[in-house]
């Protein structure tokens, strides 16, 4: 079963339980003209590490389809994740002739709404819009390297503390983004179409106001400088 709002990034480990919740669906009772509603919540719970590294996300969906022709389709999505043996950096100890792996507990959140419009204007006219806001945050605490003996049958014999060097990466990031695709094909003939498309991204990673609630984050995404794609594909059938 596979959640349609995971962020990128996000893995499944094994061992992790996967629950899902159907809140309801409202069907129309008689004709195509009557609106529907449905809605539903995704949750998923992971444990591995020997349960130092845990994960959880909550993804509600609501699906409305005001008629036959428009359909939108809103879904949030909440998750915690606490990796114990994520990956920090390789750093060479030239006096030793060694380098040293480290690793180190990761305590990451992230929030997205991703939304969906599909409008059919007519059958040769239609037109489509996905949008997602994205921020990520997280900590890195607990640094260490891999021990002699990264095989022991315990978990915590695989490392050894270790203190990075003062240039490593800094013990926090967060990263937000916004993308939007927007659609428009036309038939204009039997077995040809022109589709035009808008692609628009914003996006930031230097990691300011570590502290600041998403909710902030979300409206600072917007004042952020756009960059914008724009394609047009025409295609014709050539009857013979």
């Amino acid at each position: 079963m596979t959640n349609p709002s995971t962020e990128p990034g996000q893995l499944q480990r094994p061992g992790s339980v996967r629950l899902t919740h159907d809140m309801g669906r409202v069907a129309p009772r008689t004709a195509q003209h009557v609106p529907a509603v449905s809605a539903g919540t995704w949750v998923n719970l992971g444990f591995s590490d020997e349960g130092e590294s845990s994960n959880w996300s909550i993804s509600p969906y609501v699906n409305l389809r005001f008629s036959t022709r428009f359909l939108v389709n809103i879904g949030p999505n909440i998750s915690r994740d606490h990796h114990d043996s994520q990956w920090f950096g390789n750093f060479d100890d030239a006096a030793a002739g060694t380098t040293h792996y480290s690793f180190a507990h990761l305590d990451q959140r992230t929030v997205s709404m991703s939304t969906r419009l599909n409008y059919t204007l007519t059958p040769n006219l239609t037109f489509e819009f996905y949008g997602q806001p994205f921020v990520s945050s997280g900590t890195y605490s607990n640094i260490r390297e891999v021990s002699a003996t990264p095989d022991a049958p315990k978990y915590a014999d695989r490392f050894v503390p270790y203190a990075p060097p003062p240039t490593a990466q800094p013990r926090t990031f967060k990263y937000t983004s916004l993308r939007t695709n927007t659609v428009v094909r036309w038939e204009y003939r039997p077995g040809s179409t022109l589709f035009v498309v808008w692609t628009q991204g914003r996006e930031d990673d230097a990691n300011r106001n570590p502290e600041q609630s998403w909710a902030r984050d979300y409206r600072d995404l917007f004042g952020l400088h756009p960059d914008n794609t724009f394609l047009i594909k025409l295609a014709y059938w050539l009857n013979r």
